[in-house]
């Protein structure tokens, strides 16, 4: 059921300028709610109790390549696995990238400009949102009635940050906290520069307009990695942290945790100009791992009931599958530019529930994800989320942690 251009707007104050970090997560979860988001009992019964989600995107490489070839990726492709479980049919939602990060932190399917990458940090136009909470039309930047993951756990009073590998590295070309272009710009981070492979397009939170409409929120919620010894770009804001320093202690961990390397770290560029590359982009994906792994799963929050998802984007160009009763997005033939969905890309998790040497056979895509991360934290499943037939059950999590 399509709904009126206004009516689509509940409750009404959406339609009005926010002003407080309240205003945007709880009218966002609101919307929600009155979309018919509903939190699965059954599914968030029988799940165990996570207590901290932490997730890291690569990118551009199918299953065969990858998990396919472990001489050329050994930390990944061999070690990971060892310590938890491989989903051997996990699948991508589409083509290029910052179609699949939207899906996996909203829902929302594919459209016409992120599929193209969004060159252009536009608005959306045309956009009238379905009674499935999806949105039609075709922009970049999510109408502040979207919501994400993010003002999910905010409205539920839980903590989130999504980590950006590189970003303010060079303040002229985007800032350390919250750095998006200006919306109605171009995008000049498409490509890495000399000491900063952050890219825009790789960061899915600031294409919500929930979340960058008030400075301040997006400013605590969306930050640079840092540092593996936690140093932060000069830019940096005051008391601003990254990973490593709020991986020290419980407290100070957010429960979700989304983290984007740069374009070197996550395999997309070969060779680097950011920074000296290894001998190959899988190779420079190991290293990035064999960093920030340990530290993530060392902390006090993984080994307390946490779980660590490491996924990519999209597979190869030519990969085209899809799995899981993948629909298409507004406007689209089928999920993809070129196919009906993302290719085959497989995923590791690892948590104190996972027994090591856990191999996945059920199939996964990227809404699978976020409907598991949702009921894992408590919280309704948005958009194309709320109608995945699969959410991670006894075939990932197959130990009870120790006690």
């Amino acid at each position: 059921m399509r709904l009126s251009p206004t009516s689509h707007r509940t409750p009404a104050k959406l339609a009005r300028p926010v002003s407080s970090i309240r205003t945007i997560a709880t009218l966002a979860a609101a919307a929600c709610v009155a979309l018919g988001g509903t939190v699965d009992a059954h599914a968030a019964s029988t799940l165990p109790k996570v207590r901290h989600v932490f997730v890291i995107v690569l990118e551009n490489q199918g299953y065969a390549a990858t998990f396919g070839n472990p001489s050329a990726d050994p930390y990944l492709a061999q070690t990971l696995p060892a310590q938890g479980a491989l989903l051997e049919r996990y699948y991508a939602t589409g083509h290029a990238s910052n179609d699949n990060y939207i899906s996996l932190v909203s829902g929302q399917p594919p459209n016409a400009q992120n599929q193209a990458d969004c060159p252009q940090f536009d608005d959306f136009t045309g956009a009238v949102m379905l009674s499935n909470g999806v949105e039609t039309g075709t922009g970049c930047v999510y109408p502040a009635e979207v919501p994400n993951i993010g003002n999910q756990l905010t409205a539920r009073k839980l903590t989130w940050k999504a980590y950006q590998e590189d970003m303010g590295n060079l303040p002229n070309r985007e800032a350390a906290a919250c750095g998006h272009p200006k919306v109605g710009a171009t995008d000049e981070t498409q490509k890495a520069v000399a000491g900063d492979g952050y890219a825009t397009r790789h960061d899915p939170f600031v294409y919500f307009h929930s979340t960058i409409d008030e400075a301040s929120y997006c400013n605590k919620h969306v930050v640079a990695l840092g540092s593996p010894t936690g140093a932060m770009p000069p830019a940096a804001l005051r008391g601003e942290t990254g990973l490593a320093t709020d991986l020290t202690t419980l407290a100070k961990t957010p429960r979700f945790s989304f983290i984007t390397p740069n374009l070197c770290s996550d395999g997309h560029d070969y060779p680097c100009v950011n920074q000296p590359s290894g001998a190959s982009a899988l190779a420079d994906i190991d290293s990035f791992l064999e960093t920030w792994v340990p530290k993530i799963t060392s902390s006090q929050a993984y080994r307390e009931n946490g779980l660590l998802e490491i996924v990519f984007d999209e597979a190869a160009n030519s990969e085209t599958e899809a799995c899981c009763e993948e629909m298409p997005g507004p406007g689209s033939p089928s999920p993809g530019i070129t196919g009906p969905g993302g290719g085959r890309v497989g995923a590791v998790l690892l948590s104190p529930f996972i027994k090591p040497g856990t191999l996945s056979t059920t199939a996964y895509n990227h809404y699978s994800s976020l409907a598991s991360w949702e009921s894992l934290l408590g919280l309704p499943r948005l958009a194309y989320a709320a109608s995945v037939p699969s959410l991670f059950g006894p075939d990932v999590f197959t130990a009870a942690p120790a006690r």
